[in-house]
């Protein structure tokens, strides 16, 4: 009886789960051969990108993609037919629960470890606040013999970050969460909701919560996104051709004489080994990711159900068969620039800014000049062995000069190494060097001209290896010599006497997608060396890690107008004043009060027929804007006995317009509504008896 009974509850649990994974998400069904865990357990993904698919095996859709970190519960198990195990995972996207599968490989399991006495004894002595000290431990768990040092900045936290959020010092995508763009002015215009662009509409400037989130180094303390930090100098002993050549496979740097039709392989996955998460951003069937939802760990990448199993070799992220950097395929490693890449940053002349590699000086997007639709071929050698040697004559980690050049020139038909551009012919730029467009030059063009004078650093750069091997000496003399030796350093320079300047990209995104870049060029063996990784400390830090913006949606939450009928404000309306005085008599029992919004998105509380109590008075005017974000206007209502008596009918509803539009008193009332000028403000058509006044533009 007992034994019936087990069969019984086994038949209906085995019901259950079957009925719960076909009504979860109404998006995949069970495959007869998965294995469901006793006990479910909880994971991370452990890739830069990893496609989760509809069933077990590469041949199954991808329903969504996840980046590193991504937290997934294990539920369920399942060997596909090559013989490679696969997950089933639940997981959340977008505010929903969903379910998927993944190949073992690139789930993660919580590292189990023992403290170590004397990897907490080094930490303490260093200087690592306890904030830090979790995903160290859990470094050095997986690498012993990883040096972690501290970097003192000596600089306050908040300081830092407002300095490196003034508007322009970093950029965002136009298409990122409205949250990570700035709304300070300058950044955002108020009276149309429109975010300035920075030498063209693609890029705008970055907000201080966005900036918060890259600057913290605790949010990329992980095997791939840490190398951010890796010193930068040339070690011959174990920076090797091998490393380089995993770092650059399928690449366009992966070519050498003989090559020259332009094309790479593309990356294999399975059967037929095709990878289909996009180096350029793309999900592999030319669909854009998500900007704003798929940079840095943990991130949601988006769905991506449409992905086509043969997409283009230039929509596909591009590596060997056997994967990189110790990888295997059905992940793409491309760090938080893989969509708003350092290529395509636009120029921002700031002031005492130098321009150098991935600067402010990087190709501005859509800026074709040149361009060619093959990449170029080194003469004589590969692009393999020209970097190997100048890293070894700049002092520079030749993977370092590897994963700029790819961050710069992405697929390699640039015109600043075409070497076929007008004017310009066997003139070759890889770094970007001086490359800022002027008002009579193209950022391409600029380039191109500073490479093809006579002067330092090996100019003019007549052929490939020259242009190389010479941007190489300017990095390293001007940026890993100055102490600027990490890409962080190097992107948010908090070191030395040039502070906040001399920095590397205005993309926010920079340091986090080329340390990702930098990671696959080194192996599961090379990552046993005793590799060195500098990392910045600031004072008066958070107690956590700053979290990642993810809020969107208009971030307007500014009124047009505000009028208390039969009264005058103090001062005069303006958007941008949220406190005003309103002198009643102290006969008044209420007053009417009606405000309109800028965006017809956000939405006002607070307005209509209030009712006084006796002695002063504050009435707040709340702006809720689309996004959530509410701002508050208050009206300080003071009882004056030479003050007028205005009529206010009684029982009178809320007023509200939205839209720029402001709900005004009409024919019947006394007064002209206020708003800023240039939105129809005109007296005479408004039939008013009484003009409070008109804001300033």
């Amino acid at each position: 009886m007992k034994k019936r009974g087990r069969r019984i509850l086994a038949a209906l649990t085995a019901v259950l789960l079957l009925a719960e994974s076909v009504s979860g998400t109404g998006i995949i069904a069970d495959y007869p051969g998965t294995i469901y865990a006793e006990t479910q357990r909880s994971a991370i993904v452990n890739a830069t990108t990893l496609n989760v698919r509809s069933g077990p095996g590469t041949g199954n859709s991808v329903v969504r993609k996840l980046s590193y970190g991504a937290p997934v519960t294990v539920v369920g198990q399942e060997t596909a037919s090559d013989g490679v195990l696969w997950y089933k995972l639940q997981f959340t996207a977008g505010g929903k629960s969903m379910e998927g599968y993944a190949s073992s490989e690139y789930i993660k399991f919580p590292v189990s470890y023992t403290t170590d006495p004397q990897f907490e004894a080094y930490m303490t002595s260093q200087g690592f606040p306890e904030s830090y000290k979790e995903s160290l431990r859990v470094l050095h768990a997986e690498f012993p013999s990883w040096v972690f040092q501290v970097q003192n900045t000596g600089l306050d936290w908040n300081d830092a970050v407002n300095n490196e959020s003034i508007v322009g010092a970093n950029l965002v995508s136009t298409n990122s969460l409205s949250s990570w763009k700035s709304t300070e002015y300058g950044a955002y215009d108020w009276n149309t909701g429109k975010w300035t662009g920075f030498d063209g509409p693609s890029w705008v400037a970055a907000s201080r919560d966005i900036v918060s989130y890259y600057m913290d180094p605790r949010n990329f303390l992980n095997e791939i996104y840490v190398f951010q930090f890796l010193l930068q100098s040339y070690d011959g002993a174990h920076q090797t051709r091998e490393g380089l050549q995993s770092l650059v496979s399928g690449t366009f740097l992966e070519k050498s004489t003989g090559q020259g039709d332009g094309n790479t392989p593309s990356a294999q996955e399975g059967q037929n080994n095709q990878q289909d998460s996009g180096q350029n951003g793309s999900d592999g069937g030319g669909t854009p990711l998500p900007p704003g939802q798929n940079y840095g760990p943990g991130m949601d990448m988006g769905s991506s159900g449409n992905i086509s199993q043969n997409a283009p070799s230039g929509d596909t992220a591009q590596s060997s068969p056997q994967g990189v950097g110790g990888q295997k395929p059905d992940v793409s490693l491309e760090g938080p620039s893989a969509v708003v890449s350092a290529r395509e940053t636009q120029v921002l002349a700031l002031p005492n800014v130098e321009y150098g590699p991935g600067m402010d000086a990087s190709v501005i997007t859509g800026d074709s000049t040149g361009a060619s639709e093959t990449s170029p071929v080194p003469s004589g050698q590969s692009y393999v062995d020209i970097i190997m040697n100048a890293g070894a004559q700049s002092g520079v980690n030749p993977y370092v000069l590897g994963a700029m050049i790819l961050q710069e020139q992405a697929n390699g038909t640039s015109g600043s190494i075409s070497g076929t551009t007008a004017g310009y012919q066997g003139i070759y730029n890889f770094f970007n060097i001086g490359a800022y467009q002027t008002d009579s030059m193209s950022a391409v063009t600029r380039g191109l001209w500073y490479a093809s004078q006579a002067g330092n650093y090996g100019r003019p750069w007549n052929s490939i290896e020259k242009s190389i091997l010479g941007g190489a000496l300017y990095y390293g003399e001007n940026f890993v010599s100055q102490g600027q030796d990490t890409f962080y350093l190097k992107k948010f320079n908090v070191q030395g006497s040039n502070l906040y300047k001399h920095q590397y990209m205005t993309n926010v995104e920079g340091a986090a997608g080329e340390g990702a870049k930098l990671s696959r060029a080194y192996t599961d063996a090379m990552k046993k060396e005793p590799l060195v990784f500098k990392i910045p400390v600031f004072n008066n830090m958070p107690e956590a890690a700053c979290p990642k913006p993810e809020t969107t949606g208009s971030p307007n939450n500014k009124l047009a107008s505000l009028e208390v009928e039969g009264y005058s404000l103090t001062p005069t309306f303006n958007k941008d004043t949220e406190s005003y005085d309103v002198i009643v008599n102290p006969s008044v029992g209420q007053i009417s009060v009606k405000a309109g919004t800028i965006d017809s998105k956000a939405s006002v509380s607070g307005t209509g027929t209030i009712s006084l109590q006796s002695g002063n008075n504050t009435v707040s005017i709340e702006v809720k804007a689309e996004n959530g974000s509410v701002r508050t206007y208050r009206l300080n209502v003071v009882r004056q006995s030479d003050a007028p008596v205005a009529n206010v009918p009684s029982g009178g509803e809320s007023a509200q317009s939205s839209g720029g539009n402001t709900s005004g008193p009409g024919s019947t009332g006394n007064v002209v509504i206020i708003r800023p000028s240039g939105q129809g403000n005109s007296p005479e058509s408004q039939s008013a008896d009484v003009v409070i006044g008109v804001s300033p533009s």
